[in-house]
């Protein structure tokens, strides 16, 4: 039996970086290799921190992941636990969201405006050269053609995968 579009399990939501309890990286100075000692959620933890010499002079410090053991710049807080980026099987945001949407919304709140392919594009700022203005307009219209483009190619990519599934109609 064929499945109609939509009817399989939906997928779950994929875990972000950006959305996620980040532990800032390790000062830069300090012995070659110490314990820090955190608490999450009430639970005090221990994290070793590595110090590696750079080739220029100084230091870097590591934390290590206390699931992996790898050296890491960033460990995150996932269900009352540290980990990296990794081991808690997190992703970027870039990954999922096209550069056009992401180009397009930072070109929209530099001109002030609302978010959205449809909203208004305020007026011109008076303190603003017509150029300067001219110039970021022409470059969101760019930015929404690549995502009026894409949005087309998806809805017809639906259109004849509906047409397989259901037959002419």
């Amino acid at each position: 039996m064929v499945s109609s579009f939509g009817a399989t399990a939906p997928r779950t939501a994929k875990r972000l970086v950006e959305g996620s309890q980040m532990v800032a990286q390790p000062l830069h100075r300090g012995v070659a290799r110490e314990a820090v000692r955190i608490v999450v959620d009430g639970v005090p933890q221990t994290i070793e921190v590595v110090r590696q010499e750079r080739h220029l002079g100084g230091t870097q410090g590591f934390w290590v992941c206390p699931k992996c053991a790898a050296l890491r710049s960033h460990l995150f807080i996932l269900d009352g636990s540290l980990c990296c980026r990794v081991c808690g099987k997190l992703s970027y945001r870039s990954r999922y969201v096209p550069r056009a949407v992401a180009r397009a919304a930072k070109l929209r709140r530099r001109l002030g405006g609302e978010p959205g392919l449809l909203s208004p594009l305020p007026r011109k700022p008076r303190h603003w050269s017509p150029v300067y203005y001219r110039r970021l307009i022409a470059e969101l219209l760019q930015q929404e053609h690549v995502l009026r483009r894409i949005l087309s190619d998806t809805i017809a990519a639906l259109e004849r995968r509906k047409g397989r599934l259901h037959g002419p109609r």
